[in-house]
């Protein structure tokens, strides 16, 4: 993104709607900024390359989480 990284979104987005559900695609390259992004508000994330039943685990396990 050429403006602002991962973890500003995150903050961005929460600080606007806490509600909102957050995945992360990521290459991977840097587990200290996606721990970062996790801990500040996103709900999961996927890596990259993007792979179809890693994508469904992670929609059905955030869907499986609204209570």
């Amino acid at each position: 993104m050429p403006k602002k990284d991962g973890l500003e979104v995150v903050h961005d987005v929460t600080a606007f709607d806490s509600n909102t559900k957050i995945i992360l695609v990521t290459t991977g390259d840097d587990q200290k900024i996606t721990n970062q992004c996790l801990s500040s508000g996103a709900t999961s994330y996927i890596s990259k390359p993007l792979d179809f039943n890693s994508v469904l685990k992670v929609l059905s396990n955030i869907s499986g989480n609204d209570n």
